[in-house]
């Protein structure tokens, strides 16, 4: 999993930074996957502007905001979200960070069986390939 890319934007004082990072933390570690959490502070409009950083604290992965939420100008300041109960919350819930990750996971293994088949049938075509010169070669010693 080593091409996973796991980004937490905040503000440098924002309250529920310490939640966002504990949560993100904590999925990863569930899901067995050791990567970096690169933590990128946004200090000004022009950054959030660039970055298309909606608010504090925003998780992506693979570039791709757990909780995308396209009306969202981008600027510096809090950001809020919704549990999976309607509740306010100030960082991304645990349940969307998830998502997130296992969706990586499953293109992950997508690509691994893809390769698989792949090697299989090459296998296979190679085996054919050397059956036929050896009956080639075969026919003629007889």
């Amino acid at each position: 999993m080593s091409d996973l890319r796991v980004e937490l934007l905040a503000i440098e004082d924002c309250p529920h930074l310490e939640r966002a990072r504990l949560d993100l933390q904590s999925v990863l570690r569930t899901s067995i996957i050791e990567v970096p959490i690169q933590l990128v502070f946004v200090s000004s409009q022009d950054e959030a502007e660039f970055l298309e950083f909606p608010g504090s604290p925003t998780i992506r992965v693979n570039g791709e905001d757990v909780v995308p939420q396209p009306e969202l100008p981008f600027a510096v300041g809090c950001r809020i979200y919704r549990g999976e109960n309607g509740e306010m919350l100030g960082s991304p819930p645990v349940s969307a960070i998830k998502r997130a990750v296992d969706a990586h996971r499953r293109g992950r293994l997508e690509e691994f069986r893809r390769e698989e088949a792949a090697n299989v049938a090459r296998f296979a075509r190679e085996a054919d390939a050397a059956e036929a010169g050896e009956s080639d070669t075969g026919d003629a010693e007889d």
